[in-house]
């Protein structure tokens, strides 16, 4: 059951409301205006298409991870205006605004495209460590540059590489491209309250339907997760903002699932 809208939210578009349960999260509809989202559609169809079968990298899909089969494509500074407002100072800026969390200017995001029948994913919350190379971020906003460090592990993968820890303070997840979906067709974005599912789990499943999307806070307890997919392709942008590791462990002290540098 939905609670309430928030009371402002800056430039950010759509019909928003606030949900209570399993854990606070925000949904939104009609996020863009038609032409813009039809624009922004168009790219991703072109992304997604011109990179398949390609080798992982800047320009190709790499593969998910053993437990998630969508295919990924990072977003970073020389392809993210053509997804505008998502990665624009003013969105970011609304967004912590709306979270209550302090601004850090570093985020990561990428495309996902989970195939037919892609297996449902793990229980699991996004409350981890995310390092930046500070040798090549700017003082505005900058995406994870996985060349000069590694995002989960900040091992260096060159001489002049400034690792610096930075922890997920909130994801955000744009669903696009999913035209007629209905019911049955899975692809649903499960929300759980615990990090197992039991008869007893209070469990939302938000449908994946175009110019729609979902924000919610990392922290211990936003237990989250795909759900398969067996009629139809699922595809969405998601967009990760980060905080201090001082500032999270002032709010969640030990809880914080952190990865000390390689």
């Amino acid at each position: 059951m939905r609670d309430d809208r928030p009371e402002t939210h800056g430039v950010l578009s759509g019909d928003w409301w606030c949900y209570r349960t399993p854990f606070r999260h925000w949904r939104a509809s009609d996020v863009l205006d038609e032409a813009r989202y039809k624009a922004v559609a168009s790219v991703f169809r072109t992304t997604i298409a011109n990179s398949a079968g390609r080798h992982a990298g800047t320009h190709g899909l790499s593969a998910g991870t053993s437990n998630y089969d969508a295919q990924i494509f990072p977003i970073g500074t020389s392809t993210a205006t053509a997804f505008h407002p998502f990665f624009s100072d003013e969105w970011i800026r609304s967004l912590h605004r709306l979270l209550a969390v302090p601004e850090t200017h570093r985020i990561d995001a990428a495309l996902h495209s989970s195939p037919p029948g892609s297996r449902t994913g793990w229980i699991h919350n996004d409350f981890c460590s995310g390092w930046f190379d500070e040798a090549t971020a700017s003082s505005g906003l900058a995406f994870a540059n996985r060349a000069g460090c590694d995002y989960f592990t900040g091992r260096s993968r060159n001489e002049s590489a400034r690792p610096k820890e930075y922890v997920r303070a909130a994801t955000l997840i744009y669903y696009l491209c999913n035209d007629g979906w209905s019911e049955g067709d899975g692809g649903e974005t499960g929300f759980y309250g615990a990090g197992q599912q039991h008869d007893r789990t209070n469990v939302a499943l938000v449908p994946p339907l175009n110019n729609t999307l979902l924000l919610f806070e990392c922290s211990p307890h936003s237990y989250h997760r795909f759900v398969t997919n067996p009629r139809r392709r699922r595809n969405s942008i998601i967009l990760w903002l980060h905080t201090t590791v001082n500032d999270a462990q002032s709010r969640w002290l030990d809880a914080v699932h952190r990865r000390s540098a390689q």
